[in-house]
């Protein structure tokens, strides 16, 4: 019976604390002093009290008796409740609480003993480490001495007889004090020193922080000590745990209760405080006014160099954080500066919200405050929340580091997403009519959704209904990936459909919920003005209303005004904005402008909105999901709300002008010439959610990591944007061929020759951009240009850092970053100056404008601008000055000081020759410096006279050597000029580097069109780029060379091809042709052979489409039922026939050895076999509802591929189903179809069909030449696709391979001949009506009743048997 070595002793953790010691082996009495007289163990019943004497510590611990086990042995619990196992033969012990030995002795020395153990009970010390002085001390130079001391407890012990001892340093070994025995026995909880605790996982991120739970009685904690977890403070104060309720007086059962909020009891806080001997400071109460506004975040509350964290934050730094709790009953610990970002980084991974409260004036502000004050003085300086980070809003400013995205271009915040749901008629997934044919054609909700993307300040909106399955936001989840979901709660909040979704598509995202009506936090500046910037107009307000969100964006200024009058000009106030809001805002889209309005409240209750919103990068087109082609078209849905409707149809009619429309038309058209007319306006292929998933396009399905994805294949960009715009590509394909040639032109062109040696160097040079988005974005929110109206009210602005030097290098490193980044970028069009290039998409890319292309011609010089006037080096270390020219503030106040030196000097010259000429060798000027105080005293001998009016201020020396200090009136006003200078020239140094952001902020257009590519692609490309992305309208440069490179990469490894794109007339049938392709993520098969590929002909043949336009259209199948061996590779052939379309019309080469095919609009698939428990849906629902979107949304330029579908129900139903499927595919869809499938019945029934091929995936299956031969058989896969259906599916061999037991197969290989005799009609049991019998059974019928009647029941008897 051991125990392991506390933890607390090895740490080296700034909060650690001592418990109990490694138990050693029993001791002797000759060991211990005065050692108890041993027991008789076997009468020690449960219940009993007992101290258990441990070596290491020497010392008693007291324990109570829990039971005795069967072995003899008893089960213990410590008063610390910590458990063990013991045989108290094998450990010293005595009885405790007056308890007698039954069976020892009964004299007095028995009674002492157990008097001495009753001494020995308290004797369980608590050993702590006091804290350091140098540590979480308050910091008398950012605190008021008088009044801002944080005073939860003091941190040394108030025993006169034992003082505490010198504080330790962090790295040294801890100094132990022991508390004095009459405390009551505790072991803090959170750290135990016998089991380390795991790592945490990350906890699935709920609506808020979860309010403390606390017991019915928590403990009462102890002054000046240690308390567990669970007993502070906090944990006894009703109003904070089990009675809590929201600013708005909503108690936490209340269905619109806002967890956000939190009602403060004042009365109960000061008597609690009271009880437990502990004063409310005005430091605390400034506490609990920022807790009740930012109720759902860990405050990081900033005392000094530290952050320090109270109450239930510090619970969650104990948890989360690996700290321990300082001593007090307030729950409190912390952490330097220092280390800010580190665990801010820790809290954010884990799912919190952290609100970042900064001191905002120092203790001499607060001195001069007070005398400013009339009335009540102030008693605390003024503190802030400077910024709330999340998960989907961290911008990762200059107080992070943010060298993990640096490191790992693929890394990505993830964009916050807030959704505004309506249910139409009250529908939802359980309230549909099944008895109506259409049910699954008509929209059960409308969706209002912006997409903030905060590390590149993009904002995306969007508007669009959706289908029961909820099928479009399935796509927009799977298409953003969201970290951070925003809900509207209440009781008209989101649907439990629409959680349901979330938690299934996202299961790590962060899902918070806003009310209908919230409460807005209030600014604690001290000034009114700036509190009434950053306050909202009311504190009361509805953070969902569109009107309330429009007026808001008004009140900042985010975007430029119309006009410089007050009143606008014939109404159009808007005209200067983002070209996509006034569409919202003009067209009604009160969806969309609804979502759009929670974040701008979430964005400004986080304090970043200024830097987001002012980018003015609105301008991703409305975004509207493809639909699943369950529903009919937003113009067709009889919405409940006609002005819902006609919003929609317009934001709809907005996103198709600009974007192309979402392809597929309603089922129950079948008019060929709609649906021709309808691929007139399709810009791009269709990936919904479900395909992108299926697929892997974007994540595996196995771990839902990039590796293993089509992206990680084709990925060679070497800058993060260059992977962003390939991401981007792969979300939506072209569909035009002109688009699509034109891009594989420059791919071709990029792939071979000189250009192909150019790219190899330009990909040298795009390894060396950087991220230029991410950079632009944060040296706008340097320059403090966005801010708008807030640019100097922002708390920030305002608050005290005591590590400027490591932000002052940030912000300087990534300012150097970005210079050098653009002067790389800047290389490329040499790199491409003397070499002919045919393709003009390539041209655009790698030329100026002064040649056609889009690099401005003058990018060199303007960058020479910022290298030349900014001193890298200097402003690292925090020593820049503005160059002159630069600020006019500034030059004039160094012009003033340089005057006023003069001045000073003069000065000097006429009262030596008033003096004497003798005191002008003597005159001196002291404290000459600018930071120094009493500046420029006189230094003069004693022995010089000087006149009355120079006042002496100090002397140094004695006798003759005395040197007096003067100051005259006239230096005295020249001193008190030269001070206003030098704040001034201060205040210009200190915003001499955001001048310079600022100034390199209003040349973005320069940087951007250099970076982005845009307008000058042609519309597509455009369109394409911009809804996902959000881009700014310049040119194109870097970030498409960057991809197209990836693609000439790819392009250059063997077995790639380009692919041939032919059009499609209204009198062809589309078709594809694969020879020799090969799936694109797999190199290798599972066994380590080479990946054997696959010829594939479907539809119309290629190569005649494009002899003559006007051909006849040809008979091909354009319908494949797949059968064949399970594992034998249809899932495989299926899936590399998806992405090689993919692939082909990206502009990519493809792995084949040829490949032609007609571009597909929408590709749909039905693959694998899960379920989406949280959405209710079983396996089989999930499977028909796929099956659905492809049956109602398939045109004829669409690609179907189902595999083996049915198989979640009973043989004859999935057969029904599969079969009156693939009859819809072939004869009303007419698309191109892949359908594996092991019902051979199927089969047969399409044999004969013109319309439909069959084939199989070849295998060779040989007999064992053993006896039991029928038993046995090996199977070789050949995975080559094949003509004609597969006899069997070879199931059980499957079986074999899987290492089933040798019984089961053998039994299941005698059923499955059964069960295929019987289909065939040669089993020896009664024969049934079956499809081979049917016909020979309907002849012996009619024979039976042709002619005479059945006269006997022996005939009667006879018919019915053979019927049977």
């Amino acid at each position: 019976m051991s125990k392991p070595a506390p933890k607390g002793a090895g740490q080296k953790n700034l909060f650690s604390f001592f418990s109990k010691k490694s138990k050693e082996a029993p001791a002797t009495r000759r060991n211990i002093k005065n050692d108890p007289i041993e027991r008789d163990a076997s009468k020690v019943t449960p219940n009993t009290r007992l101290a258990i004497y441990w070596p290491a510590d020497k010392e008693f611990y007291p324990c109570v008796v829990k039971e005795r086990l069967s072995d003899g042995r008893l089960s213990l619990l410590y008063d610390d409740g910590e458990k063990e196992v013991v045989d108290l033969d094998d450990e010293v012990w005595k009885r405790i609480d007056g308890q007698k030995d039954r069976g020892g002795s009964g004299d007095d020395d028995d009674d002492d003993t157990g008097s001495d153990a009753d001494e020995e009970h308290q004797s369980k010390r608590r050993r702590v480490i006091l804290e350091s002085d140098e540590s979480f001390a308050m910091d008398d130079d950012a605190d008021d001495d008088d009044d801002d001391s944080f005073k939860i407890d003091n941190v040394e012990d108030d025993d006169d007889d034992a003082p505490p001892p010198p504080r330790p340093k962090p790295v040294a070994k801890p100094t132990v004090t022991v508390i004095s025995s009459n405390k009551r026995l505790v072991t803090p909880t959170p750290h135990k020193p016998s089991r380390p605790s795991p790592p945490k996982p990350i906890p699935f991120a709920g609506a808020c922080r979860t309010p403390p739970t606390t017991p019915t009685s928590p403990d009462t904690p102890i002054p000046n000590e240690v308390n567990p977890s669970g007993t502070h403070l906090h944990n006894h104060l009703k109003f904070f745990t089990t009675h809590r309720v929201d600013a708005q007086n909503r108690p936490s059962t209340h269905p619109s209760y806002s967890p956000l909020t939190l009602s403060v009891d004042n009365a109960e806080l000061e008597s609690r405080c009271r009880q437990f001997g502990n004063n409310l400071t005005p430091a605390q109460k400034q506490w609990w006014e920022i807790k009740a506004s930012y109720a759902d975040c860990v405050l990081l509350f900033k005392t000094g160099k530290f952050y320090e964290m109270f109450h239930d934050d510090a619970d969650v730094a104990a948890k989360e954080l690996g700290m321990v709790y300082m001593k007090g009953v307030v729950a409190h610990a912390g952490f330097p500066e220092a280390a800010y970002d580190k665990f801010l980084g820790m809290l954010v991974d884990r799912g919190y919200r952290v609100a970042r409260v900064e001191q905002t004036e120092s203790p001499e502000g607060l001195r001069e405050r007070k005398k400013e004050t009339k009335g009540k003085k102030p008693q605390v300086v003024a503190r802030e929340v400077c910024g709330v980070i999340s998960t989907g809003t961290r911008t990762y400013c200059y107080l992070e580091d943010a060298s993990c995205l640096e490191n790992d271009n693929k890394k990505t915040t993830g964009p916050l997403v807030v959704i505004k749901e309506i249910l139409l008629q009250g529908k939802d997934s359980k309230m549909m009519d099944v008895d109506d044919e259409d049910s699954g054609t008509h929209a059960v909700c409308e969706y209002g959704v912006t997409i903030v993307d905060a590390l590149f300040a993009h904002v995306t909106l969007g508007q669009f209904a959706d289908d029961v399955l909820r099928s479009r936001m399935q796509t927009l989840l799977a298409s953003f990936s969201p970290l951070e979901v925003i809900l509207e709660g209440g009781e008209n909040g989101a649907s439990n459909t629409l959680h349901a979704l979330i938690k299934s598509a996202c299961p790590t995202a962060l899902i918070g919920q806003i009310n209908s009506e919230e409460s807005f936090p209030q600014s604690t500046a001290i000034d009114p003005e700036v509190r009434k910037i950053l306050n909202r107009t009311s504190q009361n307000v509805q953070p969902w209303n569109p009107d309330e969100a429009i007026q808001e964006l008004h009140r900042r200024g985010y975007y430029p005004r119309s006009s410089r009058k007050n009143e606008s000009i014939n109404g159009d106030e808007i005209a200067r904005w983002p070209g996509v809001l006034r569409a919202c805002i003009e067209g009604g889209a009160n969806l969309a402008l609804s979502s759009l309005g929670a974040a701008l409240f979430s964005l400004q209750r986080n304090l970043i909105d200024a830097d987001i919103m002012s980018m003015g990068i609105v301008k991703g087109k409305s975004y509207i999901p493809p639909s699943s082609g369950c529903f009919a078209s937003a113009r067709t849905i009889n919405h409940t709300n006609a002005e819902v409707g006609k919003a929609s149809d317009q934001l709809q009619e907005i996103y198709n002008r600009e974007v192309g429309k979402d392809g597929g038309v309603d089922l129950m058209d079948t008019d060929d010439s709609s649906s021709i007319a309808e691929e007139a306006s399709i810009d791009c292929m269709i990936l919904d959610g479900t395909t992108l998933n299926n697929l892997e396009i974007l994540h595996n399905m196995s771990s839902g990591s990039h590796q293993g994805s089509l992206l990680s294949k084709i990925d060679f960009t070497q800058s993060p944007h260059g992977c962003r715009l390939l991401r981007a590509w792969l979300l939506r394909p072209l569909f035009r061929k002109a688009e699509i040639d034109r891009r594989a032109d420059a791919v071709a062109e990029l792939s071979t020759g000189s250009l192909a040696v150019a790219m190899c160097d330009a990909r040298s040079l795009l390894k060396k951009t950087g991220d230029i988005e991410r950079l632009l974005s944060r040296v706008h929110s340097m320059g403090g240009v966005g801010r708008g109206k807030g640019s100097a009210h922002h708390p920030d602005e305002r608050a005290i850092y005591y590590d400027n030097e490591k932000h002052n290098k940030r912000k300087v490193g990534d300012f150097s970053k970005l210079l050098h980044g653009l002067k790389a970028a800047a290389g490329i069009p040499e790199l491409f100056e003397n070499i002919s290039i045919q393709s003009p998409l390539l041209m655009k890319i790698v030329r100026t404008t002064d040649e056609g292309g889009c690099f401005p011609p003058d990018l060199n010089e303007k960058l020479d601008w910022f290298f030349e006037n900014f001193d890298l080096k200097r402003a690292a270390k925090g020593e820049f000055e503005p160059a002159p020219g630069m600020s006019e503030d500034y030059d004039n106040a160094c012009e003033t000081i340089e005057n006023i030196k003069r001045e000073l000097e003069e000065v000097k010259h006429e009262m030596c020759k008033y003096i004497g000429k003798c005191a002008l060798s003597s005159w001196k000027y002291i404290n000459t410096k600018e930071d120094a105080k009493e500046k420029y005293l006189i230094e003069l001998p004693s022995s010089v006279p000087v006149p009355n009016e120079f006042e002496v201020k100090g002397k140094r020396g004695k006798g003759q050597n005395q040197v007096n200090k003067y100051r005259s009136p006239v230096v005295e006003r020249l001193v008190e000029e030269l001070e206003r200078a030098i704040d001034i020239k201060n205040e210009g140094k200190a915003m001499g580097m955001k001048l310079v952001f600022a100034k390199f902020d209003s040349l973005r257009d320069v940087w951007m069109a250099a970076n982005h590519a845009t307008a000058m692609l042609g519309k597509n490309y455009l369109l394409h780029l911009s809804v996902l992305c959000s881009k700014a309208n310049n040119s194109i440069s870097i970030t498409s060379s960057d991809a197209l490179g990836s693609f000439a990469e790819l392009a250059a490894q063997p077995g790639y091809c380009r692919p041939r794109i032919v059009e499609c007339p209204s009198n062809s049938t589309p078709g594809i042709k694969i020879i020799k392709g090969r799936h694109p993520c797999v190199d290798v098969t599972h066994s380590g052979g080479t990946f054997i590929p696959n010829d594939l002909i479907l539809g119309g043949m290629t190569s005649s489409l494009e002899d003559e336009e006007g051909s006849e259209a040809n008979n091909e199948a354009s319908v494949l039922l797949l059968s064949g061996p399970n594992m034998g590779g249809k899932s495989t052939l299926l899936r590399q026939t998806c992405l090689i379309t993919i692939l082909a019309q990206i502009g990519s080469f493809v792995p084949a050895e040829e490949c032609t095919l007609t571009p597909i609009d929408r590709i749909f698939t039905r693959l694998g076999a899960s379920d989406r428990i949280l959405c209710g849906q079983s396996t089989f629902f999930v499977e028909l509802a796929e099956t659905a979107a492809a049956v109602r949304g398939a045109t004829r330029r669409s690609l179907v591929i189902m595999d083996e579908l049915g198989r979640g129900t009973s043989t004859f139903d999935g057969t029904a189903i599969a079969s009156a499927t693939v009859k819809h595919l072939v004869m009303r869809n007419k698309c191109l179809t892949l359908f594996a499938t092991h019902y051979h019945s199927l089969l047969e029934d399409w044999k004969n069909d013109q319309s439909v091929r069959l084939g199989h995936m070849e295998c060779i299956v040989e007999e064992d030449s053993s006896d039991d031969a029928k038993e046995k058989s090996n199977i070789t896969f050949l995975y080559t696709l094949g003509d004609g259906p597969c006899p069997k599916s070879f199931g059980v061999n499957v079986a074999r391979l899987a290492c089933l037991p040798e019984d089961v197969i053998r039994r299941a290989k005698n059923v499955s001949a059964e069960f295929e005799a019987e289909m065939k009609g040669e089993s020896n049991h009664l024969k049934k009506i079956i499809p081979f019998t049917a016909k020979s059974t309907i002849t012996d019928i009619i024979n039976s009743f042709s002619g005479d009647c059945i006269s006997s029941l022996d005939q009667f008897k006879d018919l019915w048997s053979s019927l049977q």
